[in-house]
């Protein structure tokens, strides 16, 4: 069984923007698949400037969050640099940029597709990192991304996409998976009548039946007294 409490030192361990080999090395190709996210959908239904947005309001939510936990501020960069890439998956061939804006709520199968996500950002950050050296596809910011990218739908129930147990998934994966749900709430799609406001997409956290189970309830209290004051 994965053991993701170990994220928690190891986002402690570099520092992202100060770290040659990411600079050298991975700078490039963070820069492609940031586009490739950017033009997701691109004359279809231009999905990507929501796929964006999302990946850039999590990432500074979560930058900012991460502190009151007591992590440090190199690790509150570390993790906004690696979370802007945690929805990549959903930019897979695969992927008819339509499956995400249904008119409809998805049906059983839809969500099952849908899933699929998290798994292909690992095939996707794997495959853009074939050519390169040893030291970058073994870096811990490598990790960091690819644990971000399998694991932000976890739930503490047990009940998440990988069914990874609370006491194995640690502070860190704990936090995205509020900040994902919470960010992704406002997000409007066609089958909602309007889009939920911050103080609704809260309360959906803490007491929506979708939710019952899903969260840390001592980091979800503070993110929602972090988020309101």
């Amino acid at each position: 069984m994965t053991d993701l409490t170990a994220l928690d030192t190891l986002i402690e361990g570099y520092n992202s923007e100060q770290d040659s080999v990411l600079s050298t090395q991975f700078t490039p190709i963070h820069t492609k698949l940031w586009q490739q996210i950017e033009n997701y959908g691109q004359a279809v239904n231009d999905y990507g400037a929501v796929v964006s947005h999302h990946l850039q309001r999590t990432s500074a939510i979560g930058a900012s969050f991460i502190k009151t936990l007591g992590f440090s501020e190199c690790a509150a960069q570390n993790f906004y640099h690696a979370n802007l890439l945690h929805d990549l998956g959903k930019t897979h061939f695969s992927y008819n940029p339509d499956i995400w804006q249904t008119p409809h709520r998805p049906t059983p199968q839809e969500r099952e597709d849908k899933r699929e996500h998290t798994r292909l950002g690992v095939e996707l950050l794997d495959l853009s990192l074939t050519k390169s050296s040893t030291a970058l596809q073994s870096h811990p910011h490598i990790e960091l991304i690819q644990s971000l990218q399998r694991y932000h739908h976890e739930r503490i129930d047990g009940q998440g996409y990988e069914a990874i147990p609370a006491e194995q998934q640690g502070k860190i994966i704990k936090t995205i998976c509020i900040i994902d749900a919470y960010d992704g709430d406002m997000i409007h799609r066609p089958h909602q009548p309007t889009r939920r406001t911050p103080k609704e997409a809260l309360d959906r956290l803490k007491n929506g039946e979708k939710y019952q189970g899903a969260f840390d309830e001592e980091i979800l209290e503070r993110f929602i007294d972090f988020t309101l004051n």
